[in-house]
């Protein structure tokens, strides 16, 4: 049995979610569900699913959630003894057989306590058949001022010459599939809102003996934009703070200062007690096999170029020389040598070293100034291992895919 977690917002995804799982598996009766269901009187109210055995529906007001965490949290009291589990979001689409694949890999892991994880492909609402095959995986792209760390997606190198899935760092909170007896292991930390969320389940899954993988085929997409979706945020403003107890923001700030402490970047003062570390392996273990350095807020240049991990490094020296350096720059394009666009769905904006690896990247959504031709120029600030060499400036339609690439010396 196959007991999948989805943590849902107010999204008019869920229901097609919930059906493509069920269509798509090679054993649909093996899957049990547990949706916290956080809605609206105008949202579905899911009436098609309940009484089912396959179902359990924690229904929540929206104004009553407290982020995403608290949502994932209760999903793990609902947990009844599967040999496995899948989390997921409540926007995905999945390959024929997904279920089948997913154990199949966990064996070629050779693992005992192995999680498949990775930032899923990409999927648009009703453009379900454009589908790109390849797989991603979770590449670091720097610190933010909070003590997070921002992650991107990268295609897996060679992927259609690999026969099982391959090392990784991180854990994505939006796809993951591991043994069951993690929802009780991993306790989710409902004081925690949405941001840090992913490096948390990274060290502390680590910590407690699970050994981290990217699947090297792709079974599951995503849905990125948030376009058509109310989000947390939008709602729990200061504005409805009289029915929501608490702004996200204030939750948030709540929630970074918990995050520091149990990632070691400030004294742990606070009690965080069975939201921390496991005893399996070190904080220090999972700095050197991932290549973080969490007081330092430095990168190693392995984990930013996305190398498979461990890091690698002979001696101390070496160590410190294969962390990142940070930048600051204000980026320059001419409006009028890009392809014009009716139907934009991003503008990527990327910084690419002479080797042509990316060292930043910047979707800016449709609605944004430079997606809209409002503005040319953007102020940046990352972290790479590697020098800049190249801005790319590359419009994506909805209709067209990628359009033509401009690209200029830096």
């Amino acid at each position: 049995m196959i007991y999948i977690q989805i943590a849902a917002y107010r999204d008019p995804e869920l229901v097609p979610t919930i059906q493509d799982c069920l269509r798509k598996a090679k054993y649909p009766h093996d899957l049990r569900f547990g949706i916290c269901w956080q809605r609206g009187e105008e949202e579905h109210d899911l009436d098609s699913f309940r009484g089912q055995r396959q179902f359990t529906i924690d229904e929540i007001p929206w104004h009553a959630s407290q982020g995403l965490c608290w949502a994932r949290a209760r999903l793990q009291g609902l947990y009844e003894g599967e040999q496995y589990t899948l989390q997921l979001d409540s926007h995905h689409r999945f390959a024929q057989d997904w279920d089948a694949q997913l154990m199949e890999m966990m064996e070629q892991t050779g693992s005992a306590k192995p999680i498949l994880t990775s930032y899923a492909g990409i999927y648009h609402p009703g453009a379900d058949h454009i589908r790109a095959p390849d797989p991603y995986q979770m590449v670091a792209d720097r610190f933010t001022p909070s003590g997070t760390i921002l992650f991107r997606p990268s295609s897996m190198p060679h992927w259609r010459d690999l026969s099982k899935p391959v090392r990784a760092r991180f854990v994505s909170g939006h796809y993951f599939f591991t043994l069951g007896e993690h929802c009780q292991e991993y306790r989710y930390d409902p004081g925690l809102y949405f941001a840090g969320d992913e490096i948390s389940l990274s060290i502390r899954s680590f910590t407690l003996g699970y050994d981290l993988f990217h699947p090297h085929r792709t079974l599951v997409w995503h849905e990125y934009t948030r376009e058509g979706r109310v989000k947390h945020w939008t709602d729990h403003n200061t504005g409805n703070k009289p029915l929501v107890g608490m702004a996200w923001h204030e939750r948030n700030t709540i929630s970074l200062r918990r995050l520091r402490k149990m990632l070691r970047e400030e004294d742990n003062e606070e009690d965080i007690a069975g939201f921390g570390l496991g005893d399996a392996r070190s904080h220090q273990d999972y700095e050197l096999y991932a290549g973080i350095d969490f007081a330092g807020r430095r990168l190693h240049r392995e984990a930013v170029a996305g190398q498979e991990p461990p890091c690698t490094w002979t001696d101390e020296n070496t160590w410190e020389e294969s962390f990142t350096h940070h930048y600051q720059m204000q980026l320059k394009w001419k409006v009028d040598d890009l392809e014009e666009c009716d139907d934009c769905q991003f503008v990527y904006i990327g910084i690419e070293d002479p080797c042509g690896n990316v060292l930043y990247r910047y979707d800016a959504p449709a609605d944004s100034p430079e997606a809209r031709r409002l503005t040319s120029e953007r102020k940046v600030e990352f972290q790479a291992a590697g020098k800049p060499a190249k801005l790319v400036v590359w419009p994506v339609s909805r209709s067209r895919s990628w359009l033509k690439r401009v690209d200029y010396a830096l």
